[in-house]
C-alpha cells in the first residue's frame, strides 16, 4: 500500500519582491473590468502609439450578445471626437499587435484621464558626497552590484535635504 506523502515547500524568510505578486493582482483587477489581455492596458502606449495614448486609455472590455468584442476608451474631451474618426485604424493596430481579432468595436467615453505622477527632479550631489559614496561602494567586488548600490545611494542622498555629512 503506497502512501501519498505531502510535499513540503521550502519558503525563504523575509520580505518578498512585490513584482512576484504584482501581475496576479493586476490580472484580478483587470479581469473585473473585462480585460483578458493584460497587455492591452500595460502596453497601451506601445499599441496605440505615443501621440494617441496621451489622450485616451483603455477603460473597459466587454462582449456583446452577438459576440462582438467592444473596447471602451476613456478619452479627454478634446480628443474624444477626433478619436471617433480614428477608431478603424486603432482597431487594426490593436488586432495587428495581438495577431488576431481581439477588438471588433471601440466605444469612446469622454472623461478625465488620470495623469501620471511626475517626480520632482533630484538635486545634484556635491563633490564630497560623490567621493564619499564612491568610497562606500568601492569595496564591493561585483561591478553590477556596485553600480546598483551607487545608484541607490545617489538617489537616497539626492532625495534628502541634508547632506550626508550632516546626517551622522
Amino acid at each position: 500500500m503506497s502512501q501519498n506523502k505531502p510535499t513540503m515547500q521550502i519558503r525563504k524568510r523575509g520580505p518578498e519582491p512585490v513584482a512576484r505578486h504584482a501581475l496576479g493582482l493586476l490580472k484580478g483587477h483587470l479581469a473585473k473590468r473585462g480585460f483578458a489581455q493584460v497587455e492591452l492596458v500595460t502596453r497601451w502606449p506601445e499599441i496605440a502609439g505615443a501621440d494617441l495614448s496621451v489622450h485616451c486609455v483603455p477603460h473597459k472590455f466587454s462582449v456583446t450578445a452577438s459576440g462582438a468584442a467592444v473596447l471602451s476608451l476613456l478619452a479627454d474631451d478634446r480628443a474624444a471626437l477626433e478619436l471617433q474618426h480614428q477608431t478603424p485604424k486603432l482597431i487594426e493596430k490593436i488586432n495587428r499587435y495581438f495577431g488576431y481579432a481581439v477588438v471588433s468595436r471601440i466605444k469612446v467615453v469622454a472623461g478625465e484621464i488620470p495623469k501620471p505622477r511626475v517626480r520632482p527632479a533630484l538635486r545634484r550631489l556635491t563633490a564630497g558626497e560623490e567621493s564619499e559614496l564612491s568610497a562606500w561602494t568601492s569595496q564591493v567586488e561585483d561591478p553590477e552590484l556596485r553600480e546598483a548600490l551607487t545608484r541607490l545611494g545617489r538617489n537616497a542622498l539626492a532625495e534628502s535635504r541634508k547632506t550626508a555629512i550632516l546626517k551622522r
